[in-house]
């Protein structure tokens, strides 16, 4: 996979995350068009990164519980 791709990736799936909208974990895999073997391992890169992220059973839906946040940023050289 290229890098691009795997930040994309990141980005969309902390948009869910900050929306409180990912839905249980088969769910937001499915969102993310991959496995849920596959969502494990990019929040654990995330956690890796420093971010908390939860998941609350009574709301369906992963959360960050502070406000530490991964910003990327891609400049193009050109």
């Amino acid at each position: 996979m290229s890098i691009i791709k795997y930040v994309e990736r990141l980005r969309r799936i902390d948009s869910l995350i900050v929306r409180r909208s990912t839905g249980a974990p088969c769910e937001f895999a499915e969102r993310l068009g991959i496995k849920r073997s596959t969502l494990f391992r990019y929040l654990q890169d995330l956690r890796r990164m420093g971010t908390d992220i939860r998941y609350s059973a009574a709301e369906r839906t992963y959360y960050y519980a502070d406000d530490r946040r991964i910003y990327i940023k891609i400049d193009s050289l050109n």
